[in-house]
């Protein structure tokens, strides 16, 4: 199968709570990356992405390590490649905890930059790293012309930054629109809490995005780190002699980790797990599951390099 991957690299420089720092490429290469280990031999990872000159040769060497990644959708940039520090606290209890500053991200990736491939792809994540990746219309665009399995990573596009680059969650006016123009959806349990402006349940989110008139939309995942996984999907069900489809909900404990190092990249690892296995079996509590234990596997490691031991 081939695979699209649409987001944005950076480099993180990750301010670890015991005051090391360490730097590393991240943002969408956590997810092309892990998708490549974890993929079949005969699986094609495409990224399709925006990368800045100053990191271009860097990048492209760094994924030419992986046979089954083609770098054909990366675009070359005058735009520096966007830096984000990432800071955990020593006193915080949930040891994933932290706060970013970020500086300004790389060009929005466009329709046609991505139109070309779609004839060629089997099943497409797109993960917001920036929250500017792409835009709505590109991706209702996507949504209209592709045949393939979506599944989307809302991420970033809850992010307001600052004037000092800091970031914080802000309500998406639009986001009824976003989660309905994909097979599947993730997001965490801070995304989902200021993702409307009503401030809407979980659950009645779960109903508009399920339930809605304008597409399929086959599941949604909240992640909440150390307290689990939530997944929602639509499941037929009798009354008497009523049959009717509700809302099917399950919840998933999280995977103890001893050997924990830091969160950075485990929604991401998630995703592309979820994608390589929901589009191979179609099982969506299945798919969650496998995606649960990679993205605990994932706090055990240390920046992209360690990501080939996922396999």
């Amino acid at each position: 199968m081939n695979y699209l991957v649409i987001g944005e690299p950076c480099v993180d420089v990750i301010h670890k709570a015991d005051g090391e720092t360490i730097r590393s490429y991240g943002g969408i290469l956590y997810s092309v990356i892990s998708m490549a280990v974890l993929a079949d031999k005969t699986d094609s990872v495409i990224p399709v992405m925006n990368l800045g000159e100053d990191e271009f040769d860097n990048v492209t060497e760094l994924l030419k390590q992986y046979p089954n990644i083609k770098t054909y959708g990366i675009n070359k940039l005058k735009h520096p490649t966007r830096q984000v520090n990432l800071y955990y606290s020593l006193y915080n209890s949930d040891k994933s905890a932290r706060f970013e500053k970020s500086t300004e991200p790389t060009y929005t990736i466009n329709y046609n930059d991505v139109e070309s491939l779609l004839n060629m792809a089997d099943a497409m994540l797109i993960n917001m790293i920036s929250g500017i990746d792409i835009t709505i219309d590109t991706l209702k665009n996507i949504r209209k012309n592709f045949k393939g399995m979506m599944h989307i990573d809302i991420h970033n596009i809850v992010m307001e930054t600052k004037e000092d680059g800091s970031r914080t969650h802000v309500p998406v006016d639009n986001w009824y629109e976003w989660c309905t123009n994909t097979d599947t959806v993730q997001m965490n349990q801070f995304e989902i809490a200021s993702l409307s402006r009503e401030k809407l349940t979980e659950y009645k989110i779960a109903e508009e995005i399920l339930f809605n008139n304008v597409n399929e939309v086959k599941g949604l995942i909240v992640t909440r780190g150390v307290d689990g996984v939530t997944g929602f999907s639509k499941k037929e069900k009798v009354y008497g002699t009523e049959k009717f489809r509700d809302l099917d909900h399950i919840e998933i404990a999280a995977i103890e980790n001893s050997h924990f190092k830091d969160s950075t990249g485990c929604g991401d690892v998630f995703a592309s797990a979820f994608l390589l296995d929901y589009s191979k079996n179609g099982n969506f509590s299945k798919s969650i599951h496998f995606a649960n234990r990679l993205a605990s596997y994932n706090s055990s490691l240390e920046g992209i390099g360690d990501l080939i031991k996922l396999r």
